[in-house]
């Protein structure tokens, strides 16, 4: 698994096909040939987001990645054991059964990154001189504007001074 941006589109005229390109694909296809068969590498970037919703790794090591370490240098590189629940009692965490997947892996990546846009969405508007606290998020998120049935004041133009 990689995270990043890509390039998508469609390619050939007589039998289209759609493809995407980029560092990201590259790298993931190389987190799979230089993977060990049975576990999940990923590289550190996805690692460091990851860890945050609950998932545990080994760290594997630095590995040479064809196309990506002749500019950055050999990557370092991390092995998925599960989702785990951090119990009080036990001091370390715990797998859930069911949570290694690889569709859980990456709904938890889904997750992250958009709650990170909703956070500098919300930061920009307020930065932008909207008080946080008076719109929900549904609110600012919506192009249409506020949510169908929302309230809103009217004031008559004649009660103006």
């Amino acid at each position: 698994i990689s995270h990043g941006s890509v390039v998508a589109g469609v390619i050939g005229a007589k039998k289209p096909q759609y493809d995407i390109w980029g560092k990201t694909v590259n790298l993931a296809s190389r987190m799979d040939s230089t993977g060990v068969s049975g576990r999940i590498q990923v590289p550190e970037e996805t690692y460091l987001i990851l860890k945050d919703q609950g998932f545990a790794f080994d760290y594997r090591g630095e590995i040479y990645v064809k196309g990506i370490s002749e500019q950055e240098g050999k990557i370092k590189t991390y092995f998925l054991l599960g989702r785990v629940q951090p119990n009080p009692f036990i001091l370390p965490p715990r797998r859930l059964p069911g949570q290694y997947s690889l569709a859980a892996v990456v709904l938890g990546l889904v997750q992250s990154l958009n709650r990170q846009r909703q956070k500098q969405l919300l930061n920009e508007n307020s930065n932008s001189g909207i008080i946080k606290g008076h719109y929900n998020r549904r609110t600012l998120l919506t192009p249409s504007g506020p949510e169908p049935g929302a309230q809103a004041e009217v004031t008559d133009k004649s009660d103006l001074p």
